[in-house]
């Protein structure tokens, strides 16, 4: 078996990982990298984006663009793998996006539109197998729903490969005995970093997060929220926390059908995702669209601006510019509130992940409240998935600034720093 990262271990996203095994390839994510990264080109990867593929797969562990966003550049032959739920949110998500005004993006996110159409699906322990090579997925949480870990093996030799994962939102609980349960006899285990360099970091859970969103929207009657249209489960910590306080929660249709894609699909595990879209008698529960009457804004219907004005409401907003004239319409009232609840690091003009647009949209409106946590594991959560795993030959860091420091928090494992291409022969 060989261990090839082709992008991925100095830098957080656009993360490509090769495994193979008697001539077979297996390959785990193929995304852009993160707006502000230093470009790096790749070559041509054979059974990847040349030559022959009919002894390569390429798994997909989530949806977000630096683990995906590259597919539309793989040999149109190359079978894809990809959560059942993450492929419909994901179709969902390319085909708004294929219709955006700016051509040169739309068109690349038609491509990637179409590309999508051919991946096939798996759901939680569902094997996998090509030649003599066993994939396993095993669920994770991550701020992309449906995302997922892979055990690689072949034989004999076994490989976890976690993609991106953590421990404190509100479905982490299953990580540790998930592990537990199957992923014993370890050889490497392939980990990502992102906030390693935050030593000092205690990371808010999603529970609590919920907690102050309710107590918020009980003080405040308009609330409008920033949020990642993709970030599934803060936004049903949303709509439960407008539920509870017996507001109305707001969004336009797009937001709404990934909803529903969800809700579909997982209500009958979860109450959480159980969610109201017709109920018109209480605030509490239901989900009420904007209209959009052209395209430079939403507005509410005209038999329900009263209902919302009387009751309060929480709105899922984007930086689309049609949002505008209804958060002009409430920003000066002493009951209104904004939300923003996103990495802060695209809010900062100092960081090369500062999103210009970002900032504008929210610029004008001065006193905003950050309410957010991250979709990538503690150390503490890493420290604990190493010592349930215990890698016999070691770990790998991937997607992180600075694999180093793995070296100096976790001095009692045997860390293996790679550079981009380089193989490591498992023997």
């Amino acid at each position: 078996m060989k261990i090839t990262i082709h992008r991925g271990t100095n830098q957080i996203g656009g993360c490509i990982t090769e495994i193979e095994s008697g001539g077979y390839k297996v390959f785990i994510d193929f995304g852009e990298q993160l707006p502000g990264s230093e470009t790096k080109e790749l070559p041509l990867i054979e059974g990847l984006t040349k030559g022959d593929v009919s002894k390569s797969i390429l798994l997909i562990t989530h949806y977000h663009g630096d683990h995906v966003g590259k597919i539309s550049e793989t040999i149109s032959d190359l079978p894809i793998y990809m959560g059942k739920t993450a492929l419909e949110i994901y179709r969902h998500f390319e085909t708004r996006m294929s219709y955006i005004r700016d051509i040169s993006i739309a068109d690349k996110h038609h491509k990637n539109l179409e590309r999508a159409v051919t991946i096939n699906t798996f759901e939680a322990l569902q094997l996998i197998k090509i030649g003599g090579i066993t994939i396993t997925p095993l669920f994770v949480d991550h701020s992309a729903f449906d995302a997922y870990m892979f055990i690689i093996e072949a034989n004999g030799k076994r490989v976890l490969h976690t993609g991106d994962f953590r421990g404190h939102g509100f479905r982490s609980k299953g990580l540790l005995p998930t592990l537990r349960a199957y992923a014993s006899n370890i050889g490497y285990l392939i980990t990502e970093g992102t906030n390693i360099s935050s030593t000092n970091a205690t990371l808010l859970s999603e529970f609590d997060l919920k907690n102050y969103f309710t107590e918020h929207f009980r003080k405040y009657k308009y609330n409008f929220v920033l949020v990642s249209s993709t970030n599934i489960d803060r936004i049903f910590a949303l709509y439960h926390s407008t539920k509870t306080v017996k507001r109305c929660f707001v969004c336009d249709d797009y937001q709404k059908r990934i909803l529903k894609i969800v809700s579909n699909n997982h209500k009958k595990q979860s109450a959480f995702y159980d969610i109201d879209y017709e109920n018109t008698d209480t605030p509490d529960g239901r989900i009420i669209t904007l209209n959009r009457n052209n395209e430079e804004y939403f507005s509410f219907e005209r038999n329900l601006k009263p209902y919302l004005e009387r009751h309060g409401f929480c709105m899922l907003i984007r930086t689309n510019v049609a949002f505008k004239p209804l958060l002009e319409k409430y920003i000066n009232l002493a009951e209104t509130k904004i939300y923003y609840s996103m990495w802060d690091g695209y809010l900062d003009n100092s960081s090369q992940a500062f999103n210009e647009t970002l900032y504008s949209f929210l610029e004008p409106y001065g006193d905003i409240k950050h309410l957010h946590t991250s979709g990538h594991t503690d150390l503490k959560t890493l420290r604990e998935v190493f010592e349930i795993v215990k890698p016999k030959r070691g770990i790998i860091p991937i997607h992180t600034e600075n694999p180093e420091k793995f070296q100096t928090l976790y001095d009692k494992q045997t860390i293996i720093l790679l550079e981009d291409g380089e193989t490591l022969e498992y023997v």
